[in-house]
């Protein structure tokens, strides 16, 4: 009874209303994905092709849709919300060298000065993941 009564104090305020759950859902889904693209890169011999890139748009988080790649539509890496209101900013395609790191098309570091920021909003509710120069993605504010 009391771990039920803690849950609710601290889960109810972040989680009231469908917009901050439909929110936060898809930010943990994207944040799976992320990584889960990450270590795909990292255990190819070409971590910088455009198949093992995370591509993000305003509704969509995940590897390429490239079907030179050949990952066919059956997919874990892609978390679509083209169906939902949630939104993802920035639009940007980030790629990662063997260590996970992130960098951009021609290899050079990306997220060095501060960290790269990617927000899934919808209305007034918003939920934030984040990536350091090291490529370690996790949930932020």
């Amino acid at each position: 009874m009391v771990i039920l009564g803690i849950i609710s104090v601290f889960a109810a305020p972040r989680l009231s209303g469908s917009e901050a759950f439909s929110v936060t859902s898809a930010r943990d889904t994207g944040l799976s994905v992320a990584r889960q693209v990450q270590l795909r890169a990292m255990q190819q011999e070409s971590p910088s092709s455009v198949c093992n890139a995370l591509h993000v748009t305003a509704s969509r988080m995940g590897g390429s849709s490239n079907s030179a790649c050949g990952f066919g539509d059956n997919r874990s890496d892609v978390v679509d919300l083209s169906d939902s209101k949630v939104r993802i900013s920035p639009a940007q395609t980030i790629y990662f060298d063997l260590l996970g790191r992130p960098v951009n098309s021609v290899g050079g570091r990306l997220c060095t000065s501060e960290r790269c920021e990617f927000s899934f909003s919808q209305g007034s509710a918003e939920a934030k993941i984040c990536l350091n120069s090291e490529g370690y993605f996790y949930a932020c504010s």
